[in-house]
């Protein structure tokens, strides 16, 4: 049998103009785009969207109030062109708010999801008293006697304090920040004051006992076994110690009067 040449396959060509948008599709496509530019514009500069409620979660009534009172420069204004990082930053400037989250509920409703401040401690400036929060953040200034179950953070009256801001230096915001491991600890007994020196933490007690925690290092340990001690203790004025010195968590020493430093 004879051989037979076979022709290669010729590579079909591509039409390239029967792929290409018809003239017609073209206009189409150009005039839903223009109809949803119009819209959008629309709706940024009319009432169609326009913003009538403020919903604020997460936060007490307070809290709550104070940021519906920030956002009101916003009623009115169109949902749609509304900056929501910038609305957040806003709202997280407030010395009562720690973050904040905000969403558009279309079509009138601006929602904002707040995470609050936790205040844990009082400092108190002269006769200046402040609310203060875990971070060390100073939320607002109260009235002297309030908040009677938050512990005090004594400050030199010449502390500069500035609302919002964070408490500098180790006295205030070092305190502070220790307190905010207490939370939800359940510990026994009030705390009454918390004082930072030198790097060193003492917490008082309510019925004059005295915990020296030492560096803020291992919190949770050293509040572990102050809470598993201070029920056994009896009040200094019943003849029990006046401290516990807990800063080496594995030697624990209770006694009257210690010794300056001790």
């Amino acid at each position: 049998m004879a051989d037979k040449v076979l022709p290669l396959p010729r590579r079909r060509r591509v039409d390239v103009l029967r792929l290409a948008p018809s003239g017609r599709s073209l206009l189409v496509g150009l005039a839903l785009v223009l109809v949803a530019v119009g819209l959008y514009g629309l709706a940024r500069e009319t009432s169609m969207f326009a913003v009538d409620a403020i919903r604020v979660g997460g936060a007490s009534g307070p809290v709550t109030a104070i940021v519906q009172h920030e956002l009101r420069r916003y009623e009115g204004r169109s949902l749609v062109g509304l900056d929501a990082s910038r609305i957040e930053q806003r709202v997280d400037a407030l010395p009562a708010v720690r973050s904040a989250t905000v969403d558009r509920s279309f079509p009138h409703t601006l929602t904002i999801r707040v995470v609050p401040e936790l205040p844990v401690a009082v400092v108190r400036r002269g006769s200046d008293s402040f609310l203060v929060s875990a971070r060390g953040r100073v939320i607002a200034p109260v009235g002297r006697g309030t908040y009677r179950a938050l512990p005090r953070i004594w400050l030199p009256s010449t502390t500069d304090i500035e609302l919002g801001s964070f408490l500098g230096g180790e006295d205030g915001g070092l305190a502070a920040r220790s307190l905010a491991t207490f939370v939800g600890s359940g510990f026994p007994g009030r705390v009454t004051f918390v004082r930072a020196l030198d790097g060193q933490i003492t917490l008082g007690l309510r019925g004059g006992l005295e915990i020296h925690l030492g560096a803020p290092v291992d919190l949770r340990v050293k509040i572990a076994i102050a809470h598993a001690i201070v029920p056994t203790l009896a009040r200094p004025s019943a003849g029990g110690p006046t401290y516990l010195d807990i800063a080496v968590p594995e030697r624990p020493v209770a006694g009257r009067n210690p010794q300056p430093g001790g």
